[in-house]
C-alpha cells in the first residue's frame, strides 16, 4: 500500500512539473515584458554578452481609487507557475531596489510549484528574491541563495514543518527547517 502511495505521489509530481514547464514555455512571447524572465536569445547568436542585472521592470502606473468607480479593470498578476504569481517572489524591500534584484531561477519556480501539488494546498511564500540592503535587513547570510533567485521562505498552513520539509525533500529542493518560526528555507 506504501508502495502505491509513493508512486501515486511521484506520479502526481511528475505531472505538475510537466504542467508548470507547459505553462512556462506558454509565456515565451511575453518574457521580454517581465524582467524577471530573462528573453533567450535569438538563435545562432553565442558572444552576446550577459547583463550582470536584469533591466528595470516597467510596472503600470498606479491606480487611484476614482478608476475603480468607473469600471476599470485590472490585469491579472503575471503568473511565474499556475498556482504562483511573480509577485510572490518579488523582493520585499521598502524600496531600496525596483523589486527585481536578481532573475528567479526557473529551477526553483518548478521545484516550490510541484511542493504546492504535493500538498495539495497553497503554500506561502515569506520571501523570495531580496537584494542586498533586505538580506542585510533580516540578518541574512552574506552569500544568501536569495539574492541569486535560487531560494524561497514559506509555509503551508495545516502542514508541520517537518512534513513540509519531508515534502520539499521529495521534490528535489534543500531544505533549512526553521521549527521555533514555522517555516521552510528552500534552495536549489
Amino acid at each position: 500500500m506504501k508502495r502505491l502511495k509513493k508512486t501515486f505521489i511521484i506520479g502526481m509530481i511528475m505531472v505538475c512539473a510537466v504542467v508548470s514547464m507547459m505553462f512556462l514555455r506558454g509565456l515565451g512571447p511575453k518574457r521580454a515584458e517581465n524582467a524577471a524572465i530573462p528573453e533567450a536569445p535569438p538563435a545562432g547568436i553565442t558572444d552576446a554578452p550577459t547583463p550582470e542585472k536584469p533591466a528595470e521592470t516597467e510596472l503600470p502606473p498606479p491606480q487611484d481609487n476614482d478608476s475603480d468607480r468607473t469600471g476599470g479593470e485590472e490585469e491579472p498578476p503575471l503568473m511565474a507557475t499556475p498556482h504562483f504569481s511573480m509577485e510572490e517572489y518579488q523582493c520585499d524591500c521598502a524600496g531600496y531596489c525596483d523589486g527585481w534584484p536578481c532573475v528567479v531561477e526557473p529551477e526553483l519556480l518548478e521545484k516550490i510549484e510541484a511542493l504546492r501539488c504535493y500538498f495539495g494546498r497553497p503554500v506561502i511564500i515569506t520571501s523570495g528574491v531580496r537584494c542586498e540592503a533586505r538580506n542585510e535587513e533580516v540578518g541574512g547570510v552574506s552569500w544568501s541563495f536569495h539574492k541569486r533567485g535560487c531560494a524561497a521562505d514559506l509555509y503551508c498552513p495545516g502542514v508541520g514543518v517537518g512534513d513540509l520539509a519531508a515534502g520539499a525533500k521529495d521534490c528535489g529542493l534543500n531544505v533549512l527547517p526553521y521549527y521555533s518560526s514555522g517555516y521552510i528555507h528552500v534552495e536549489i
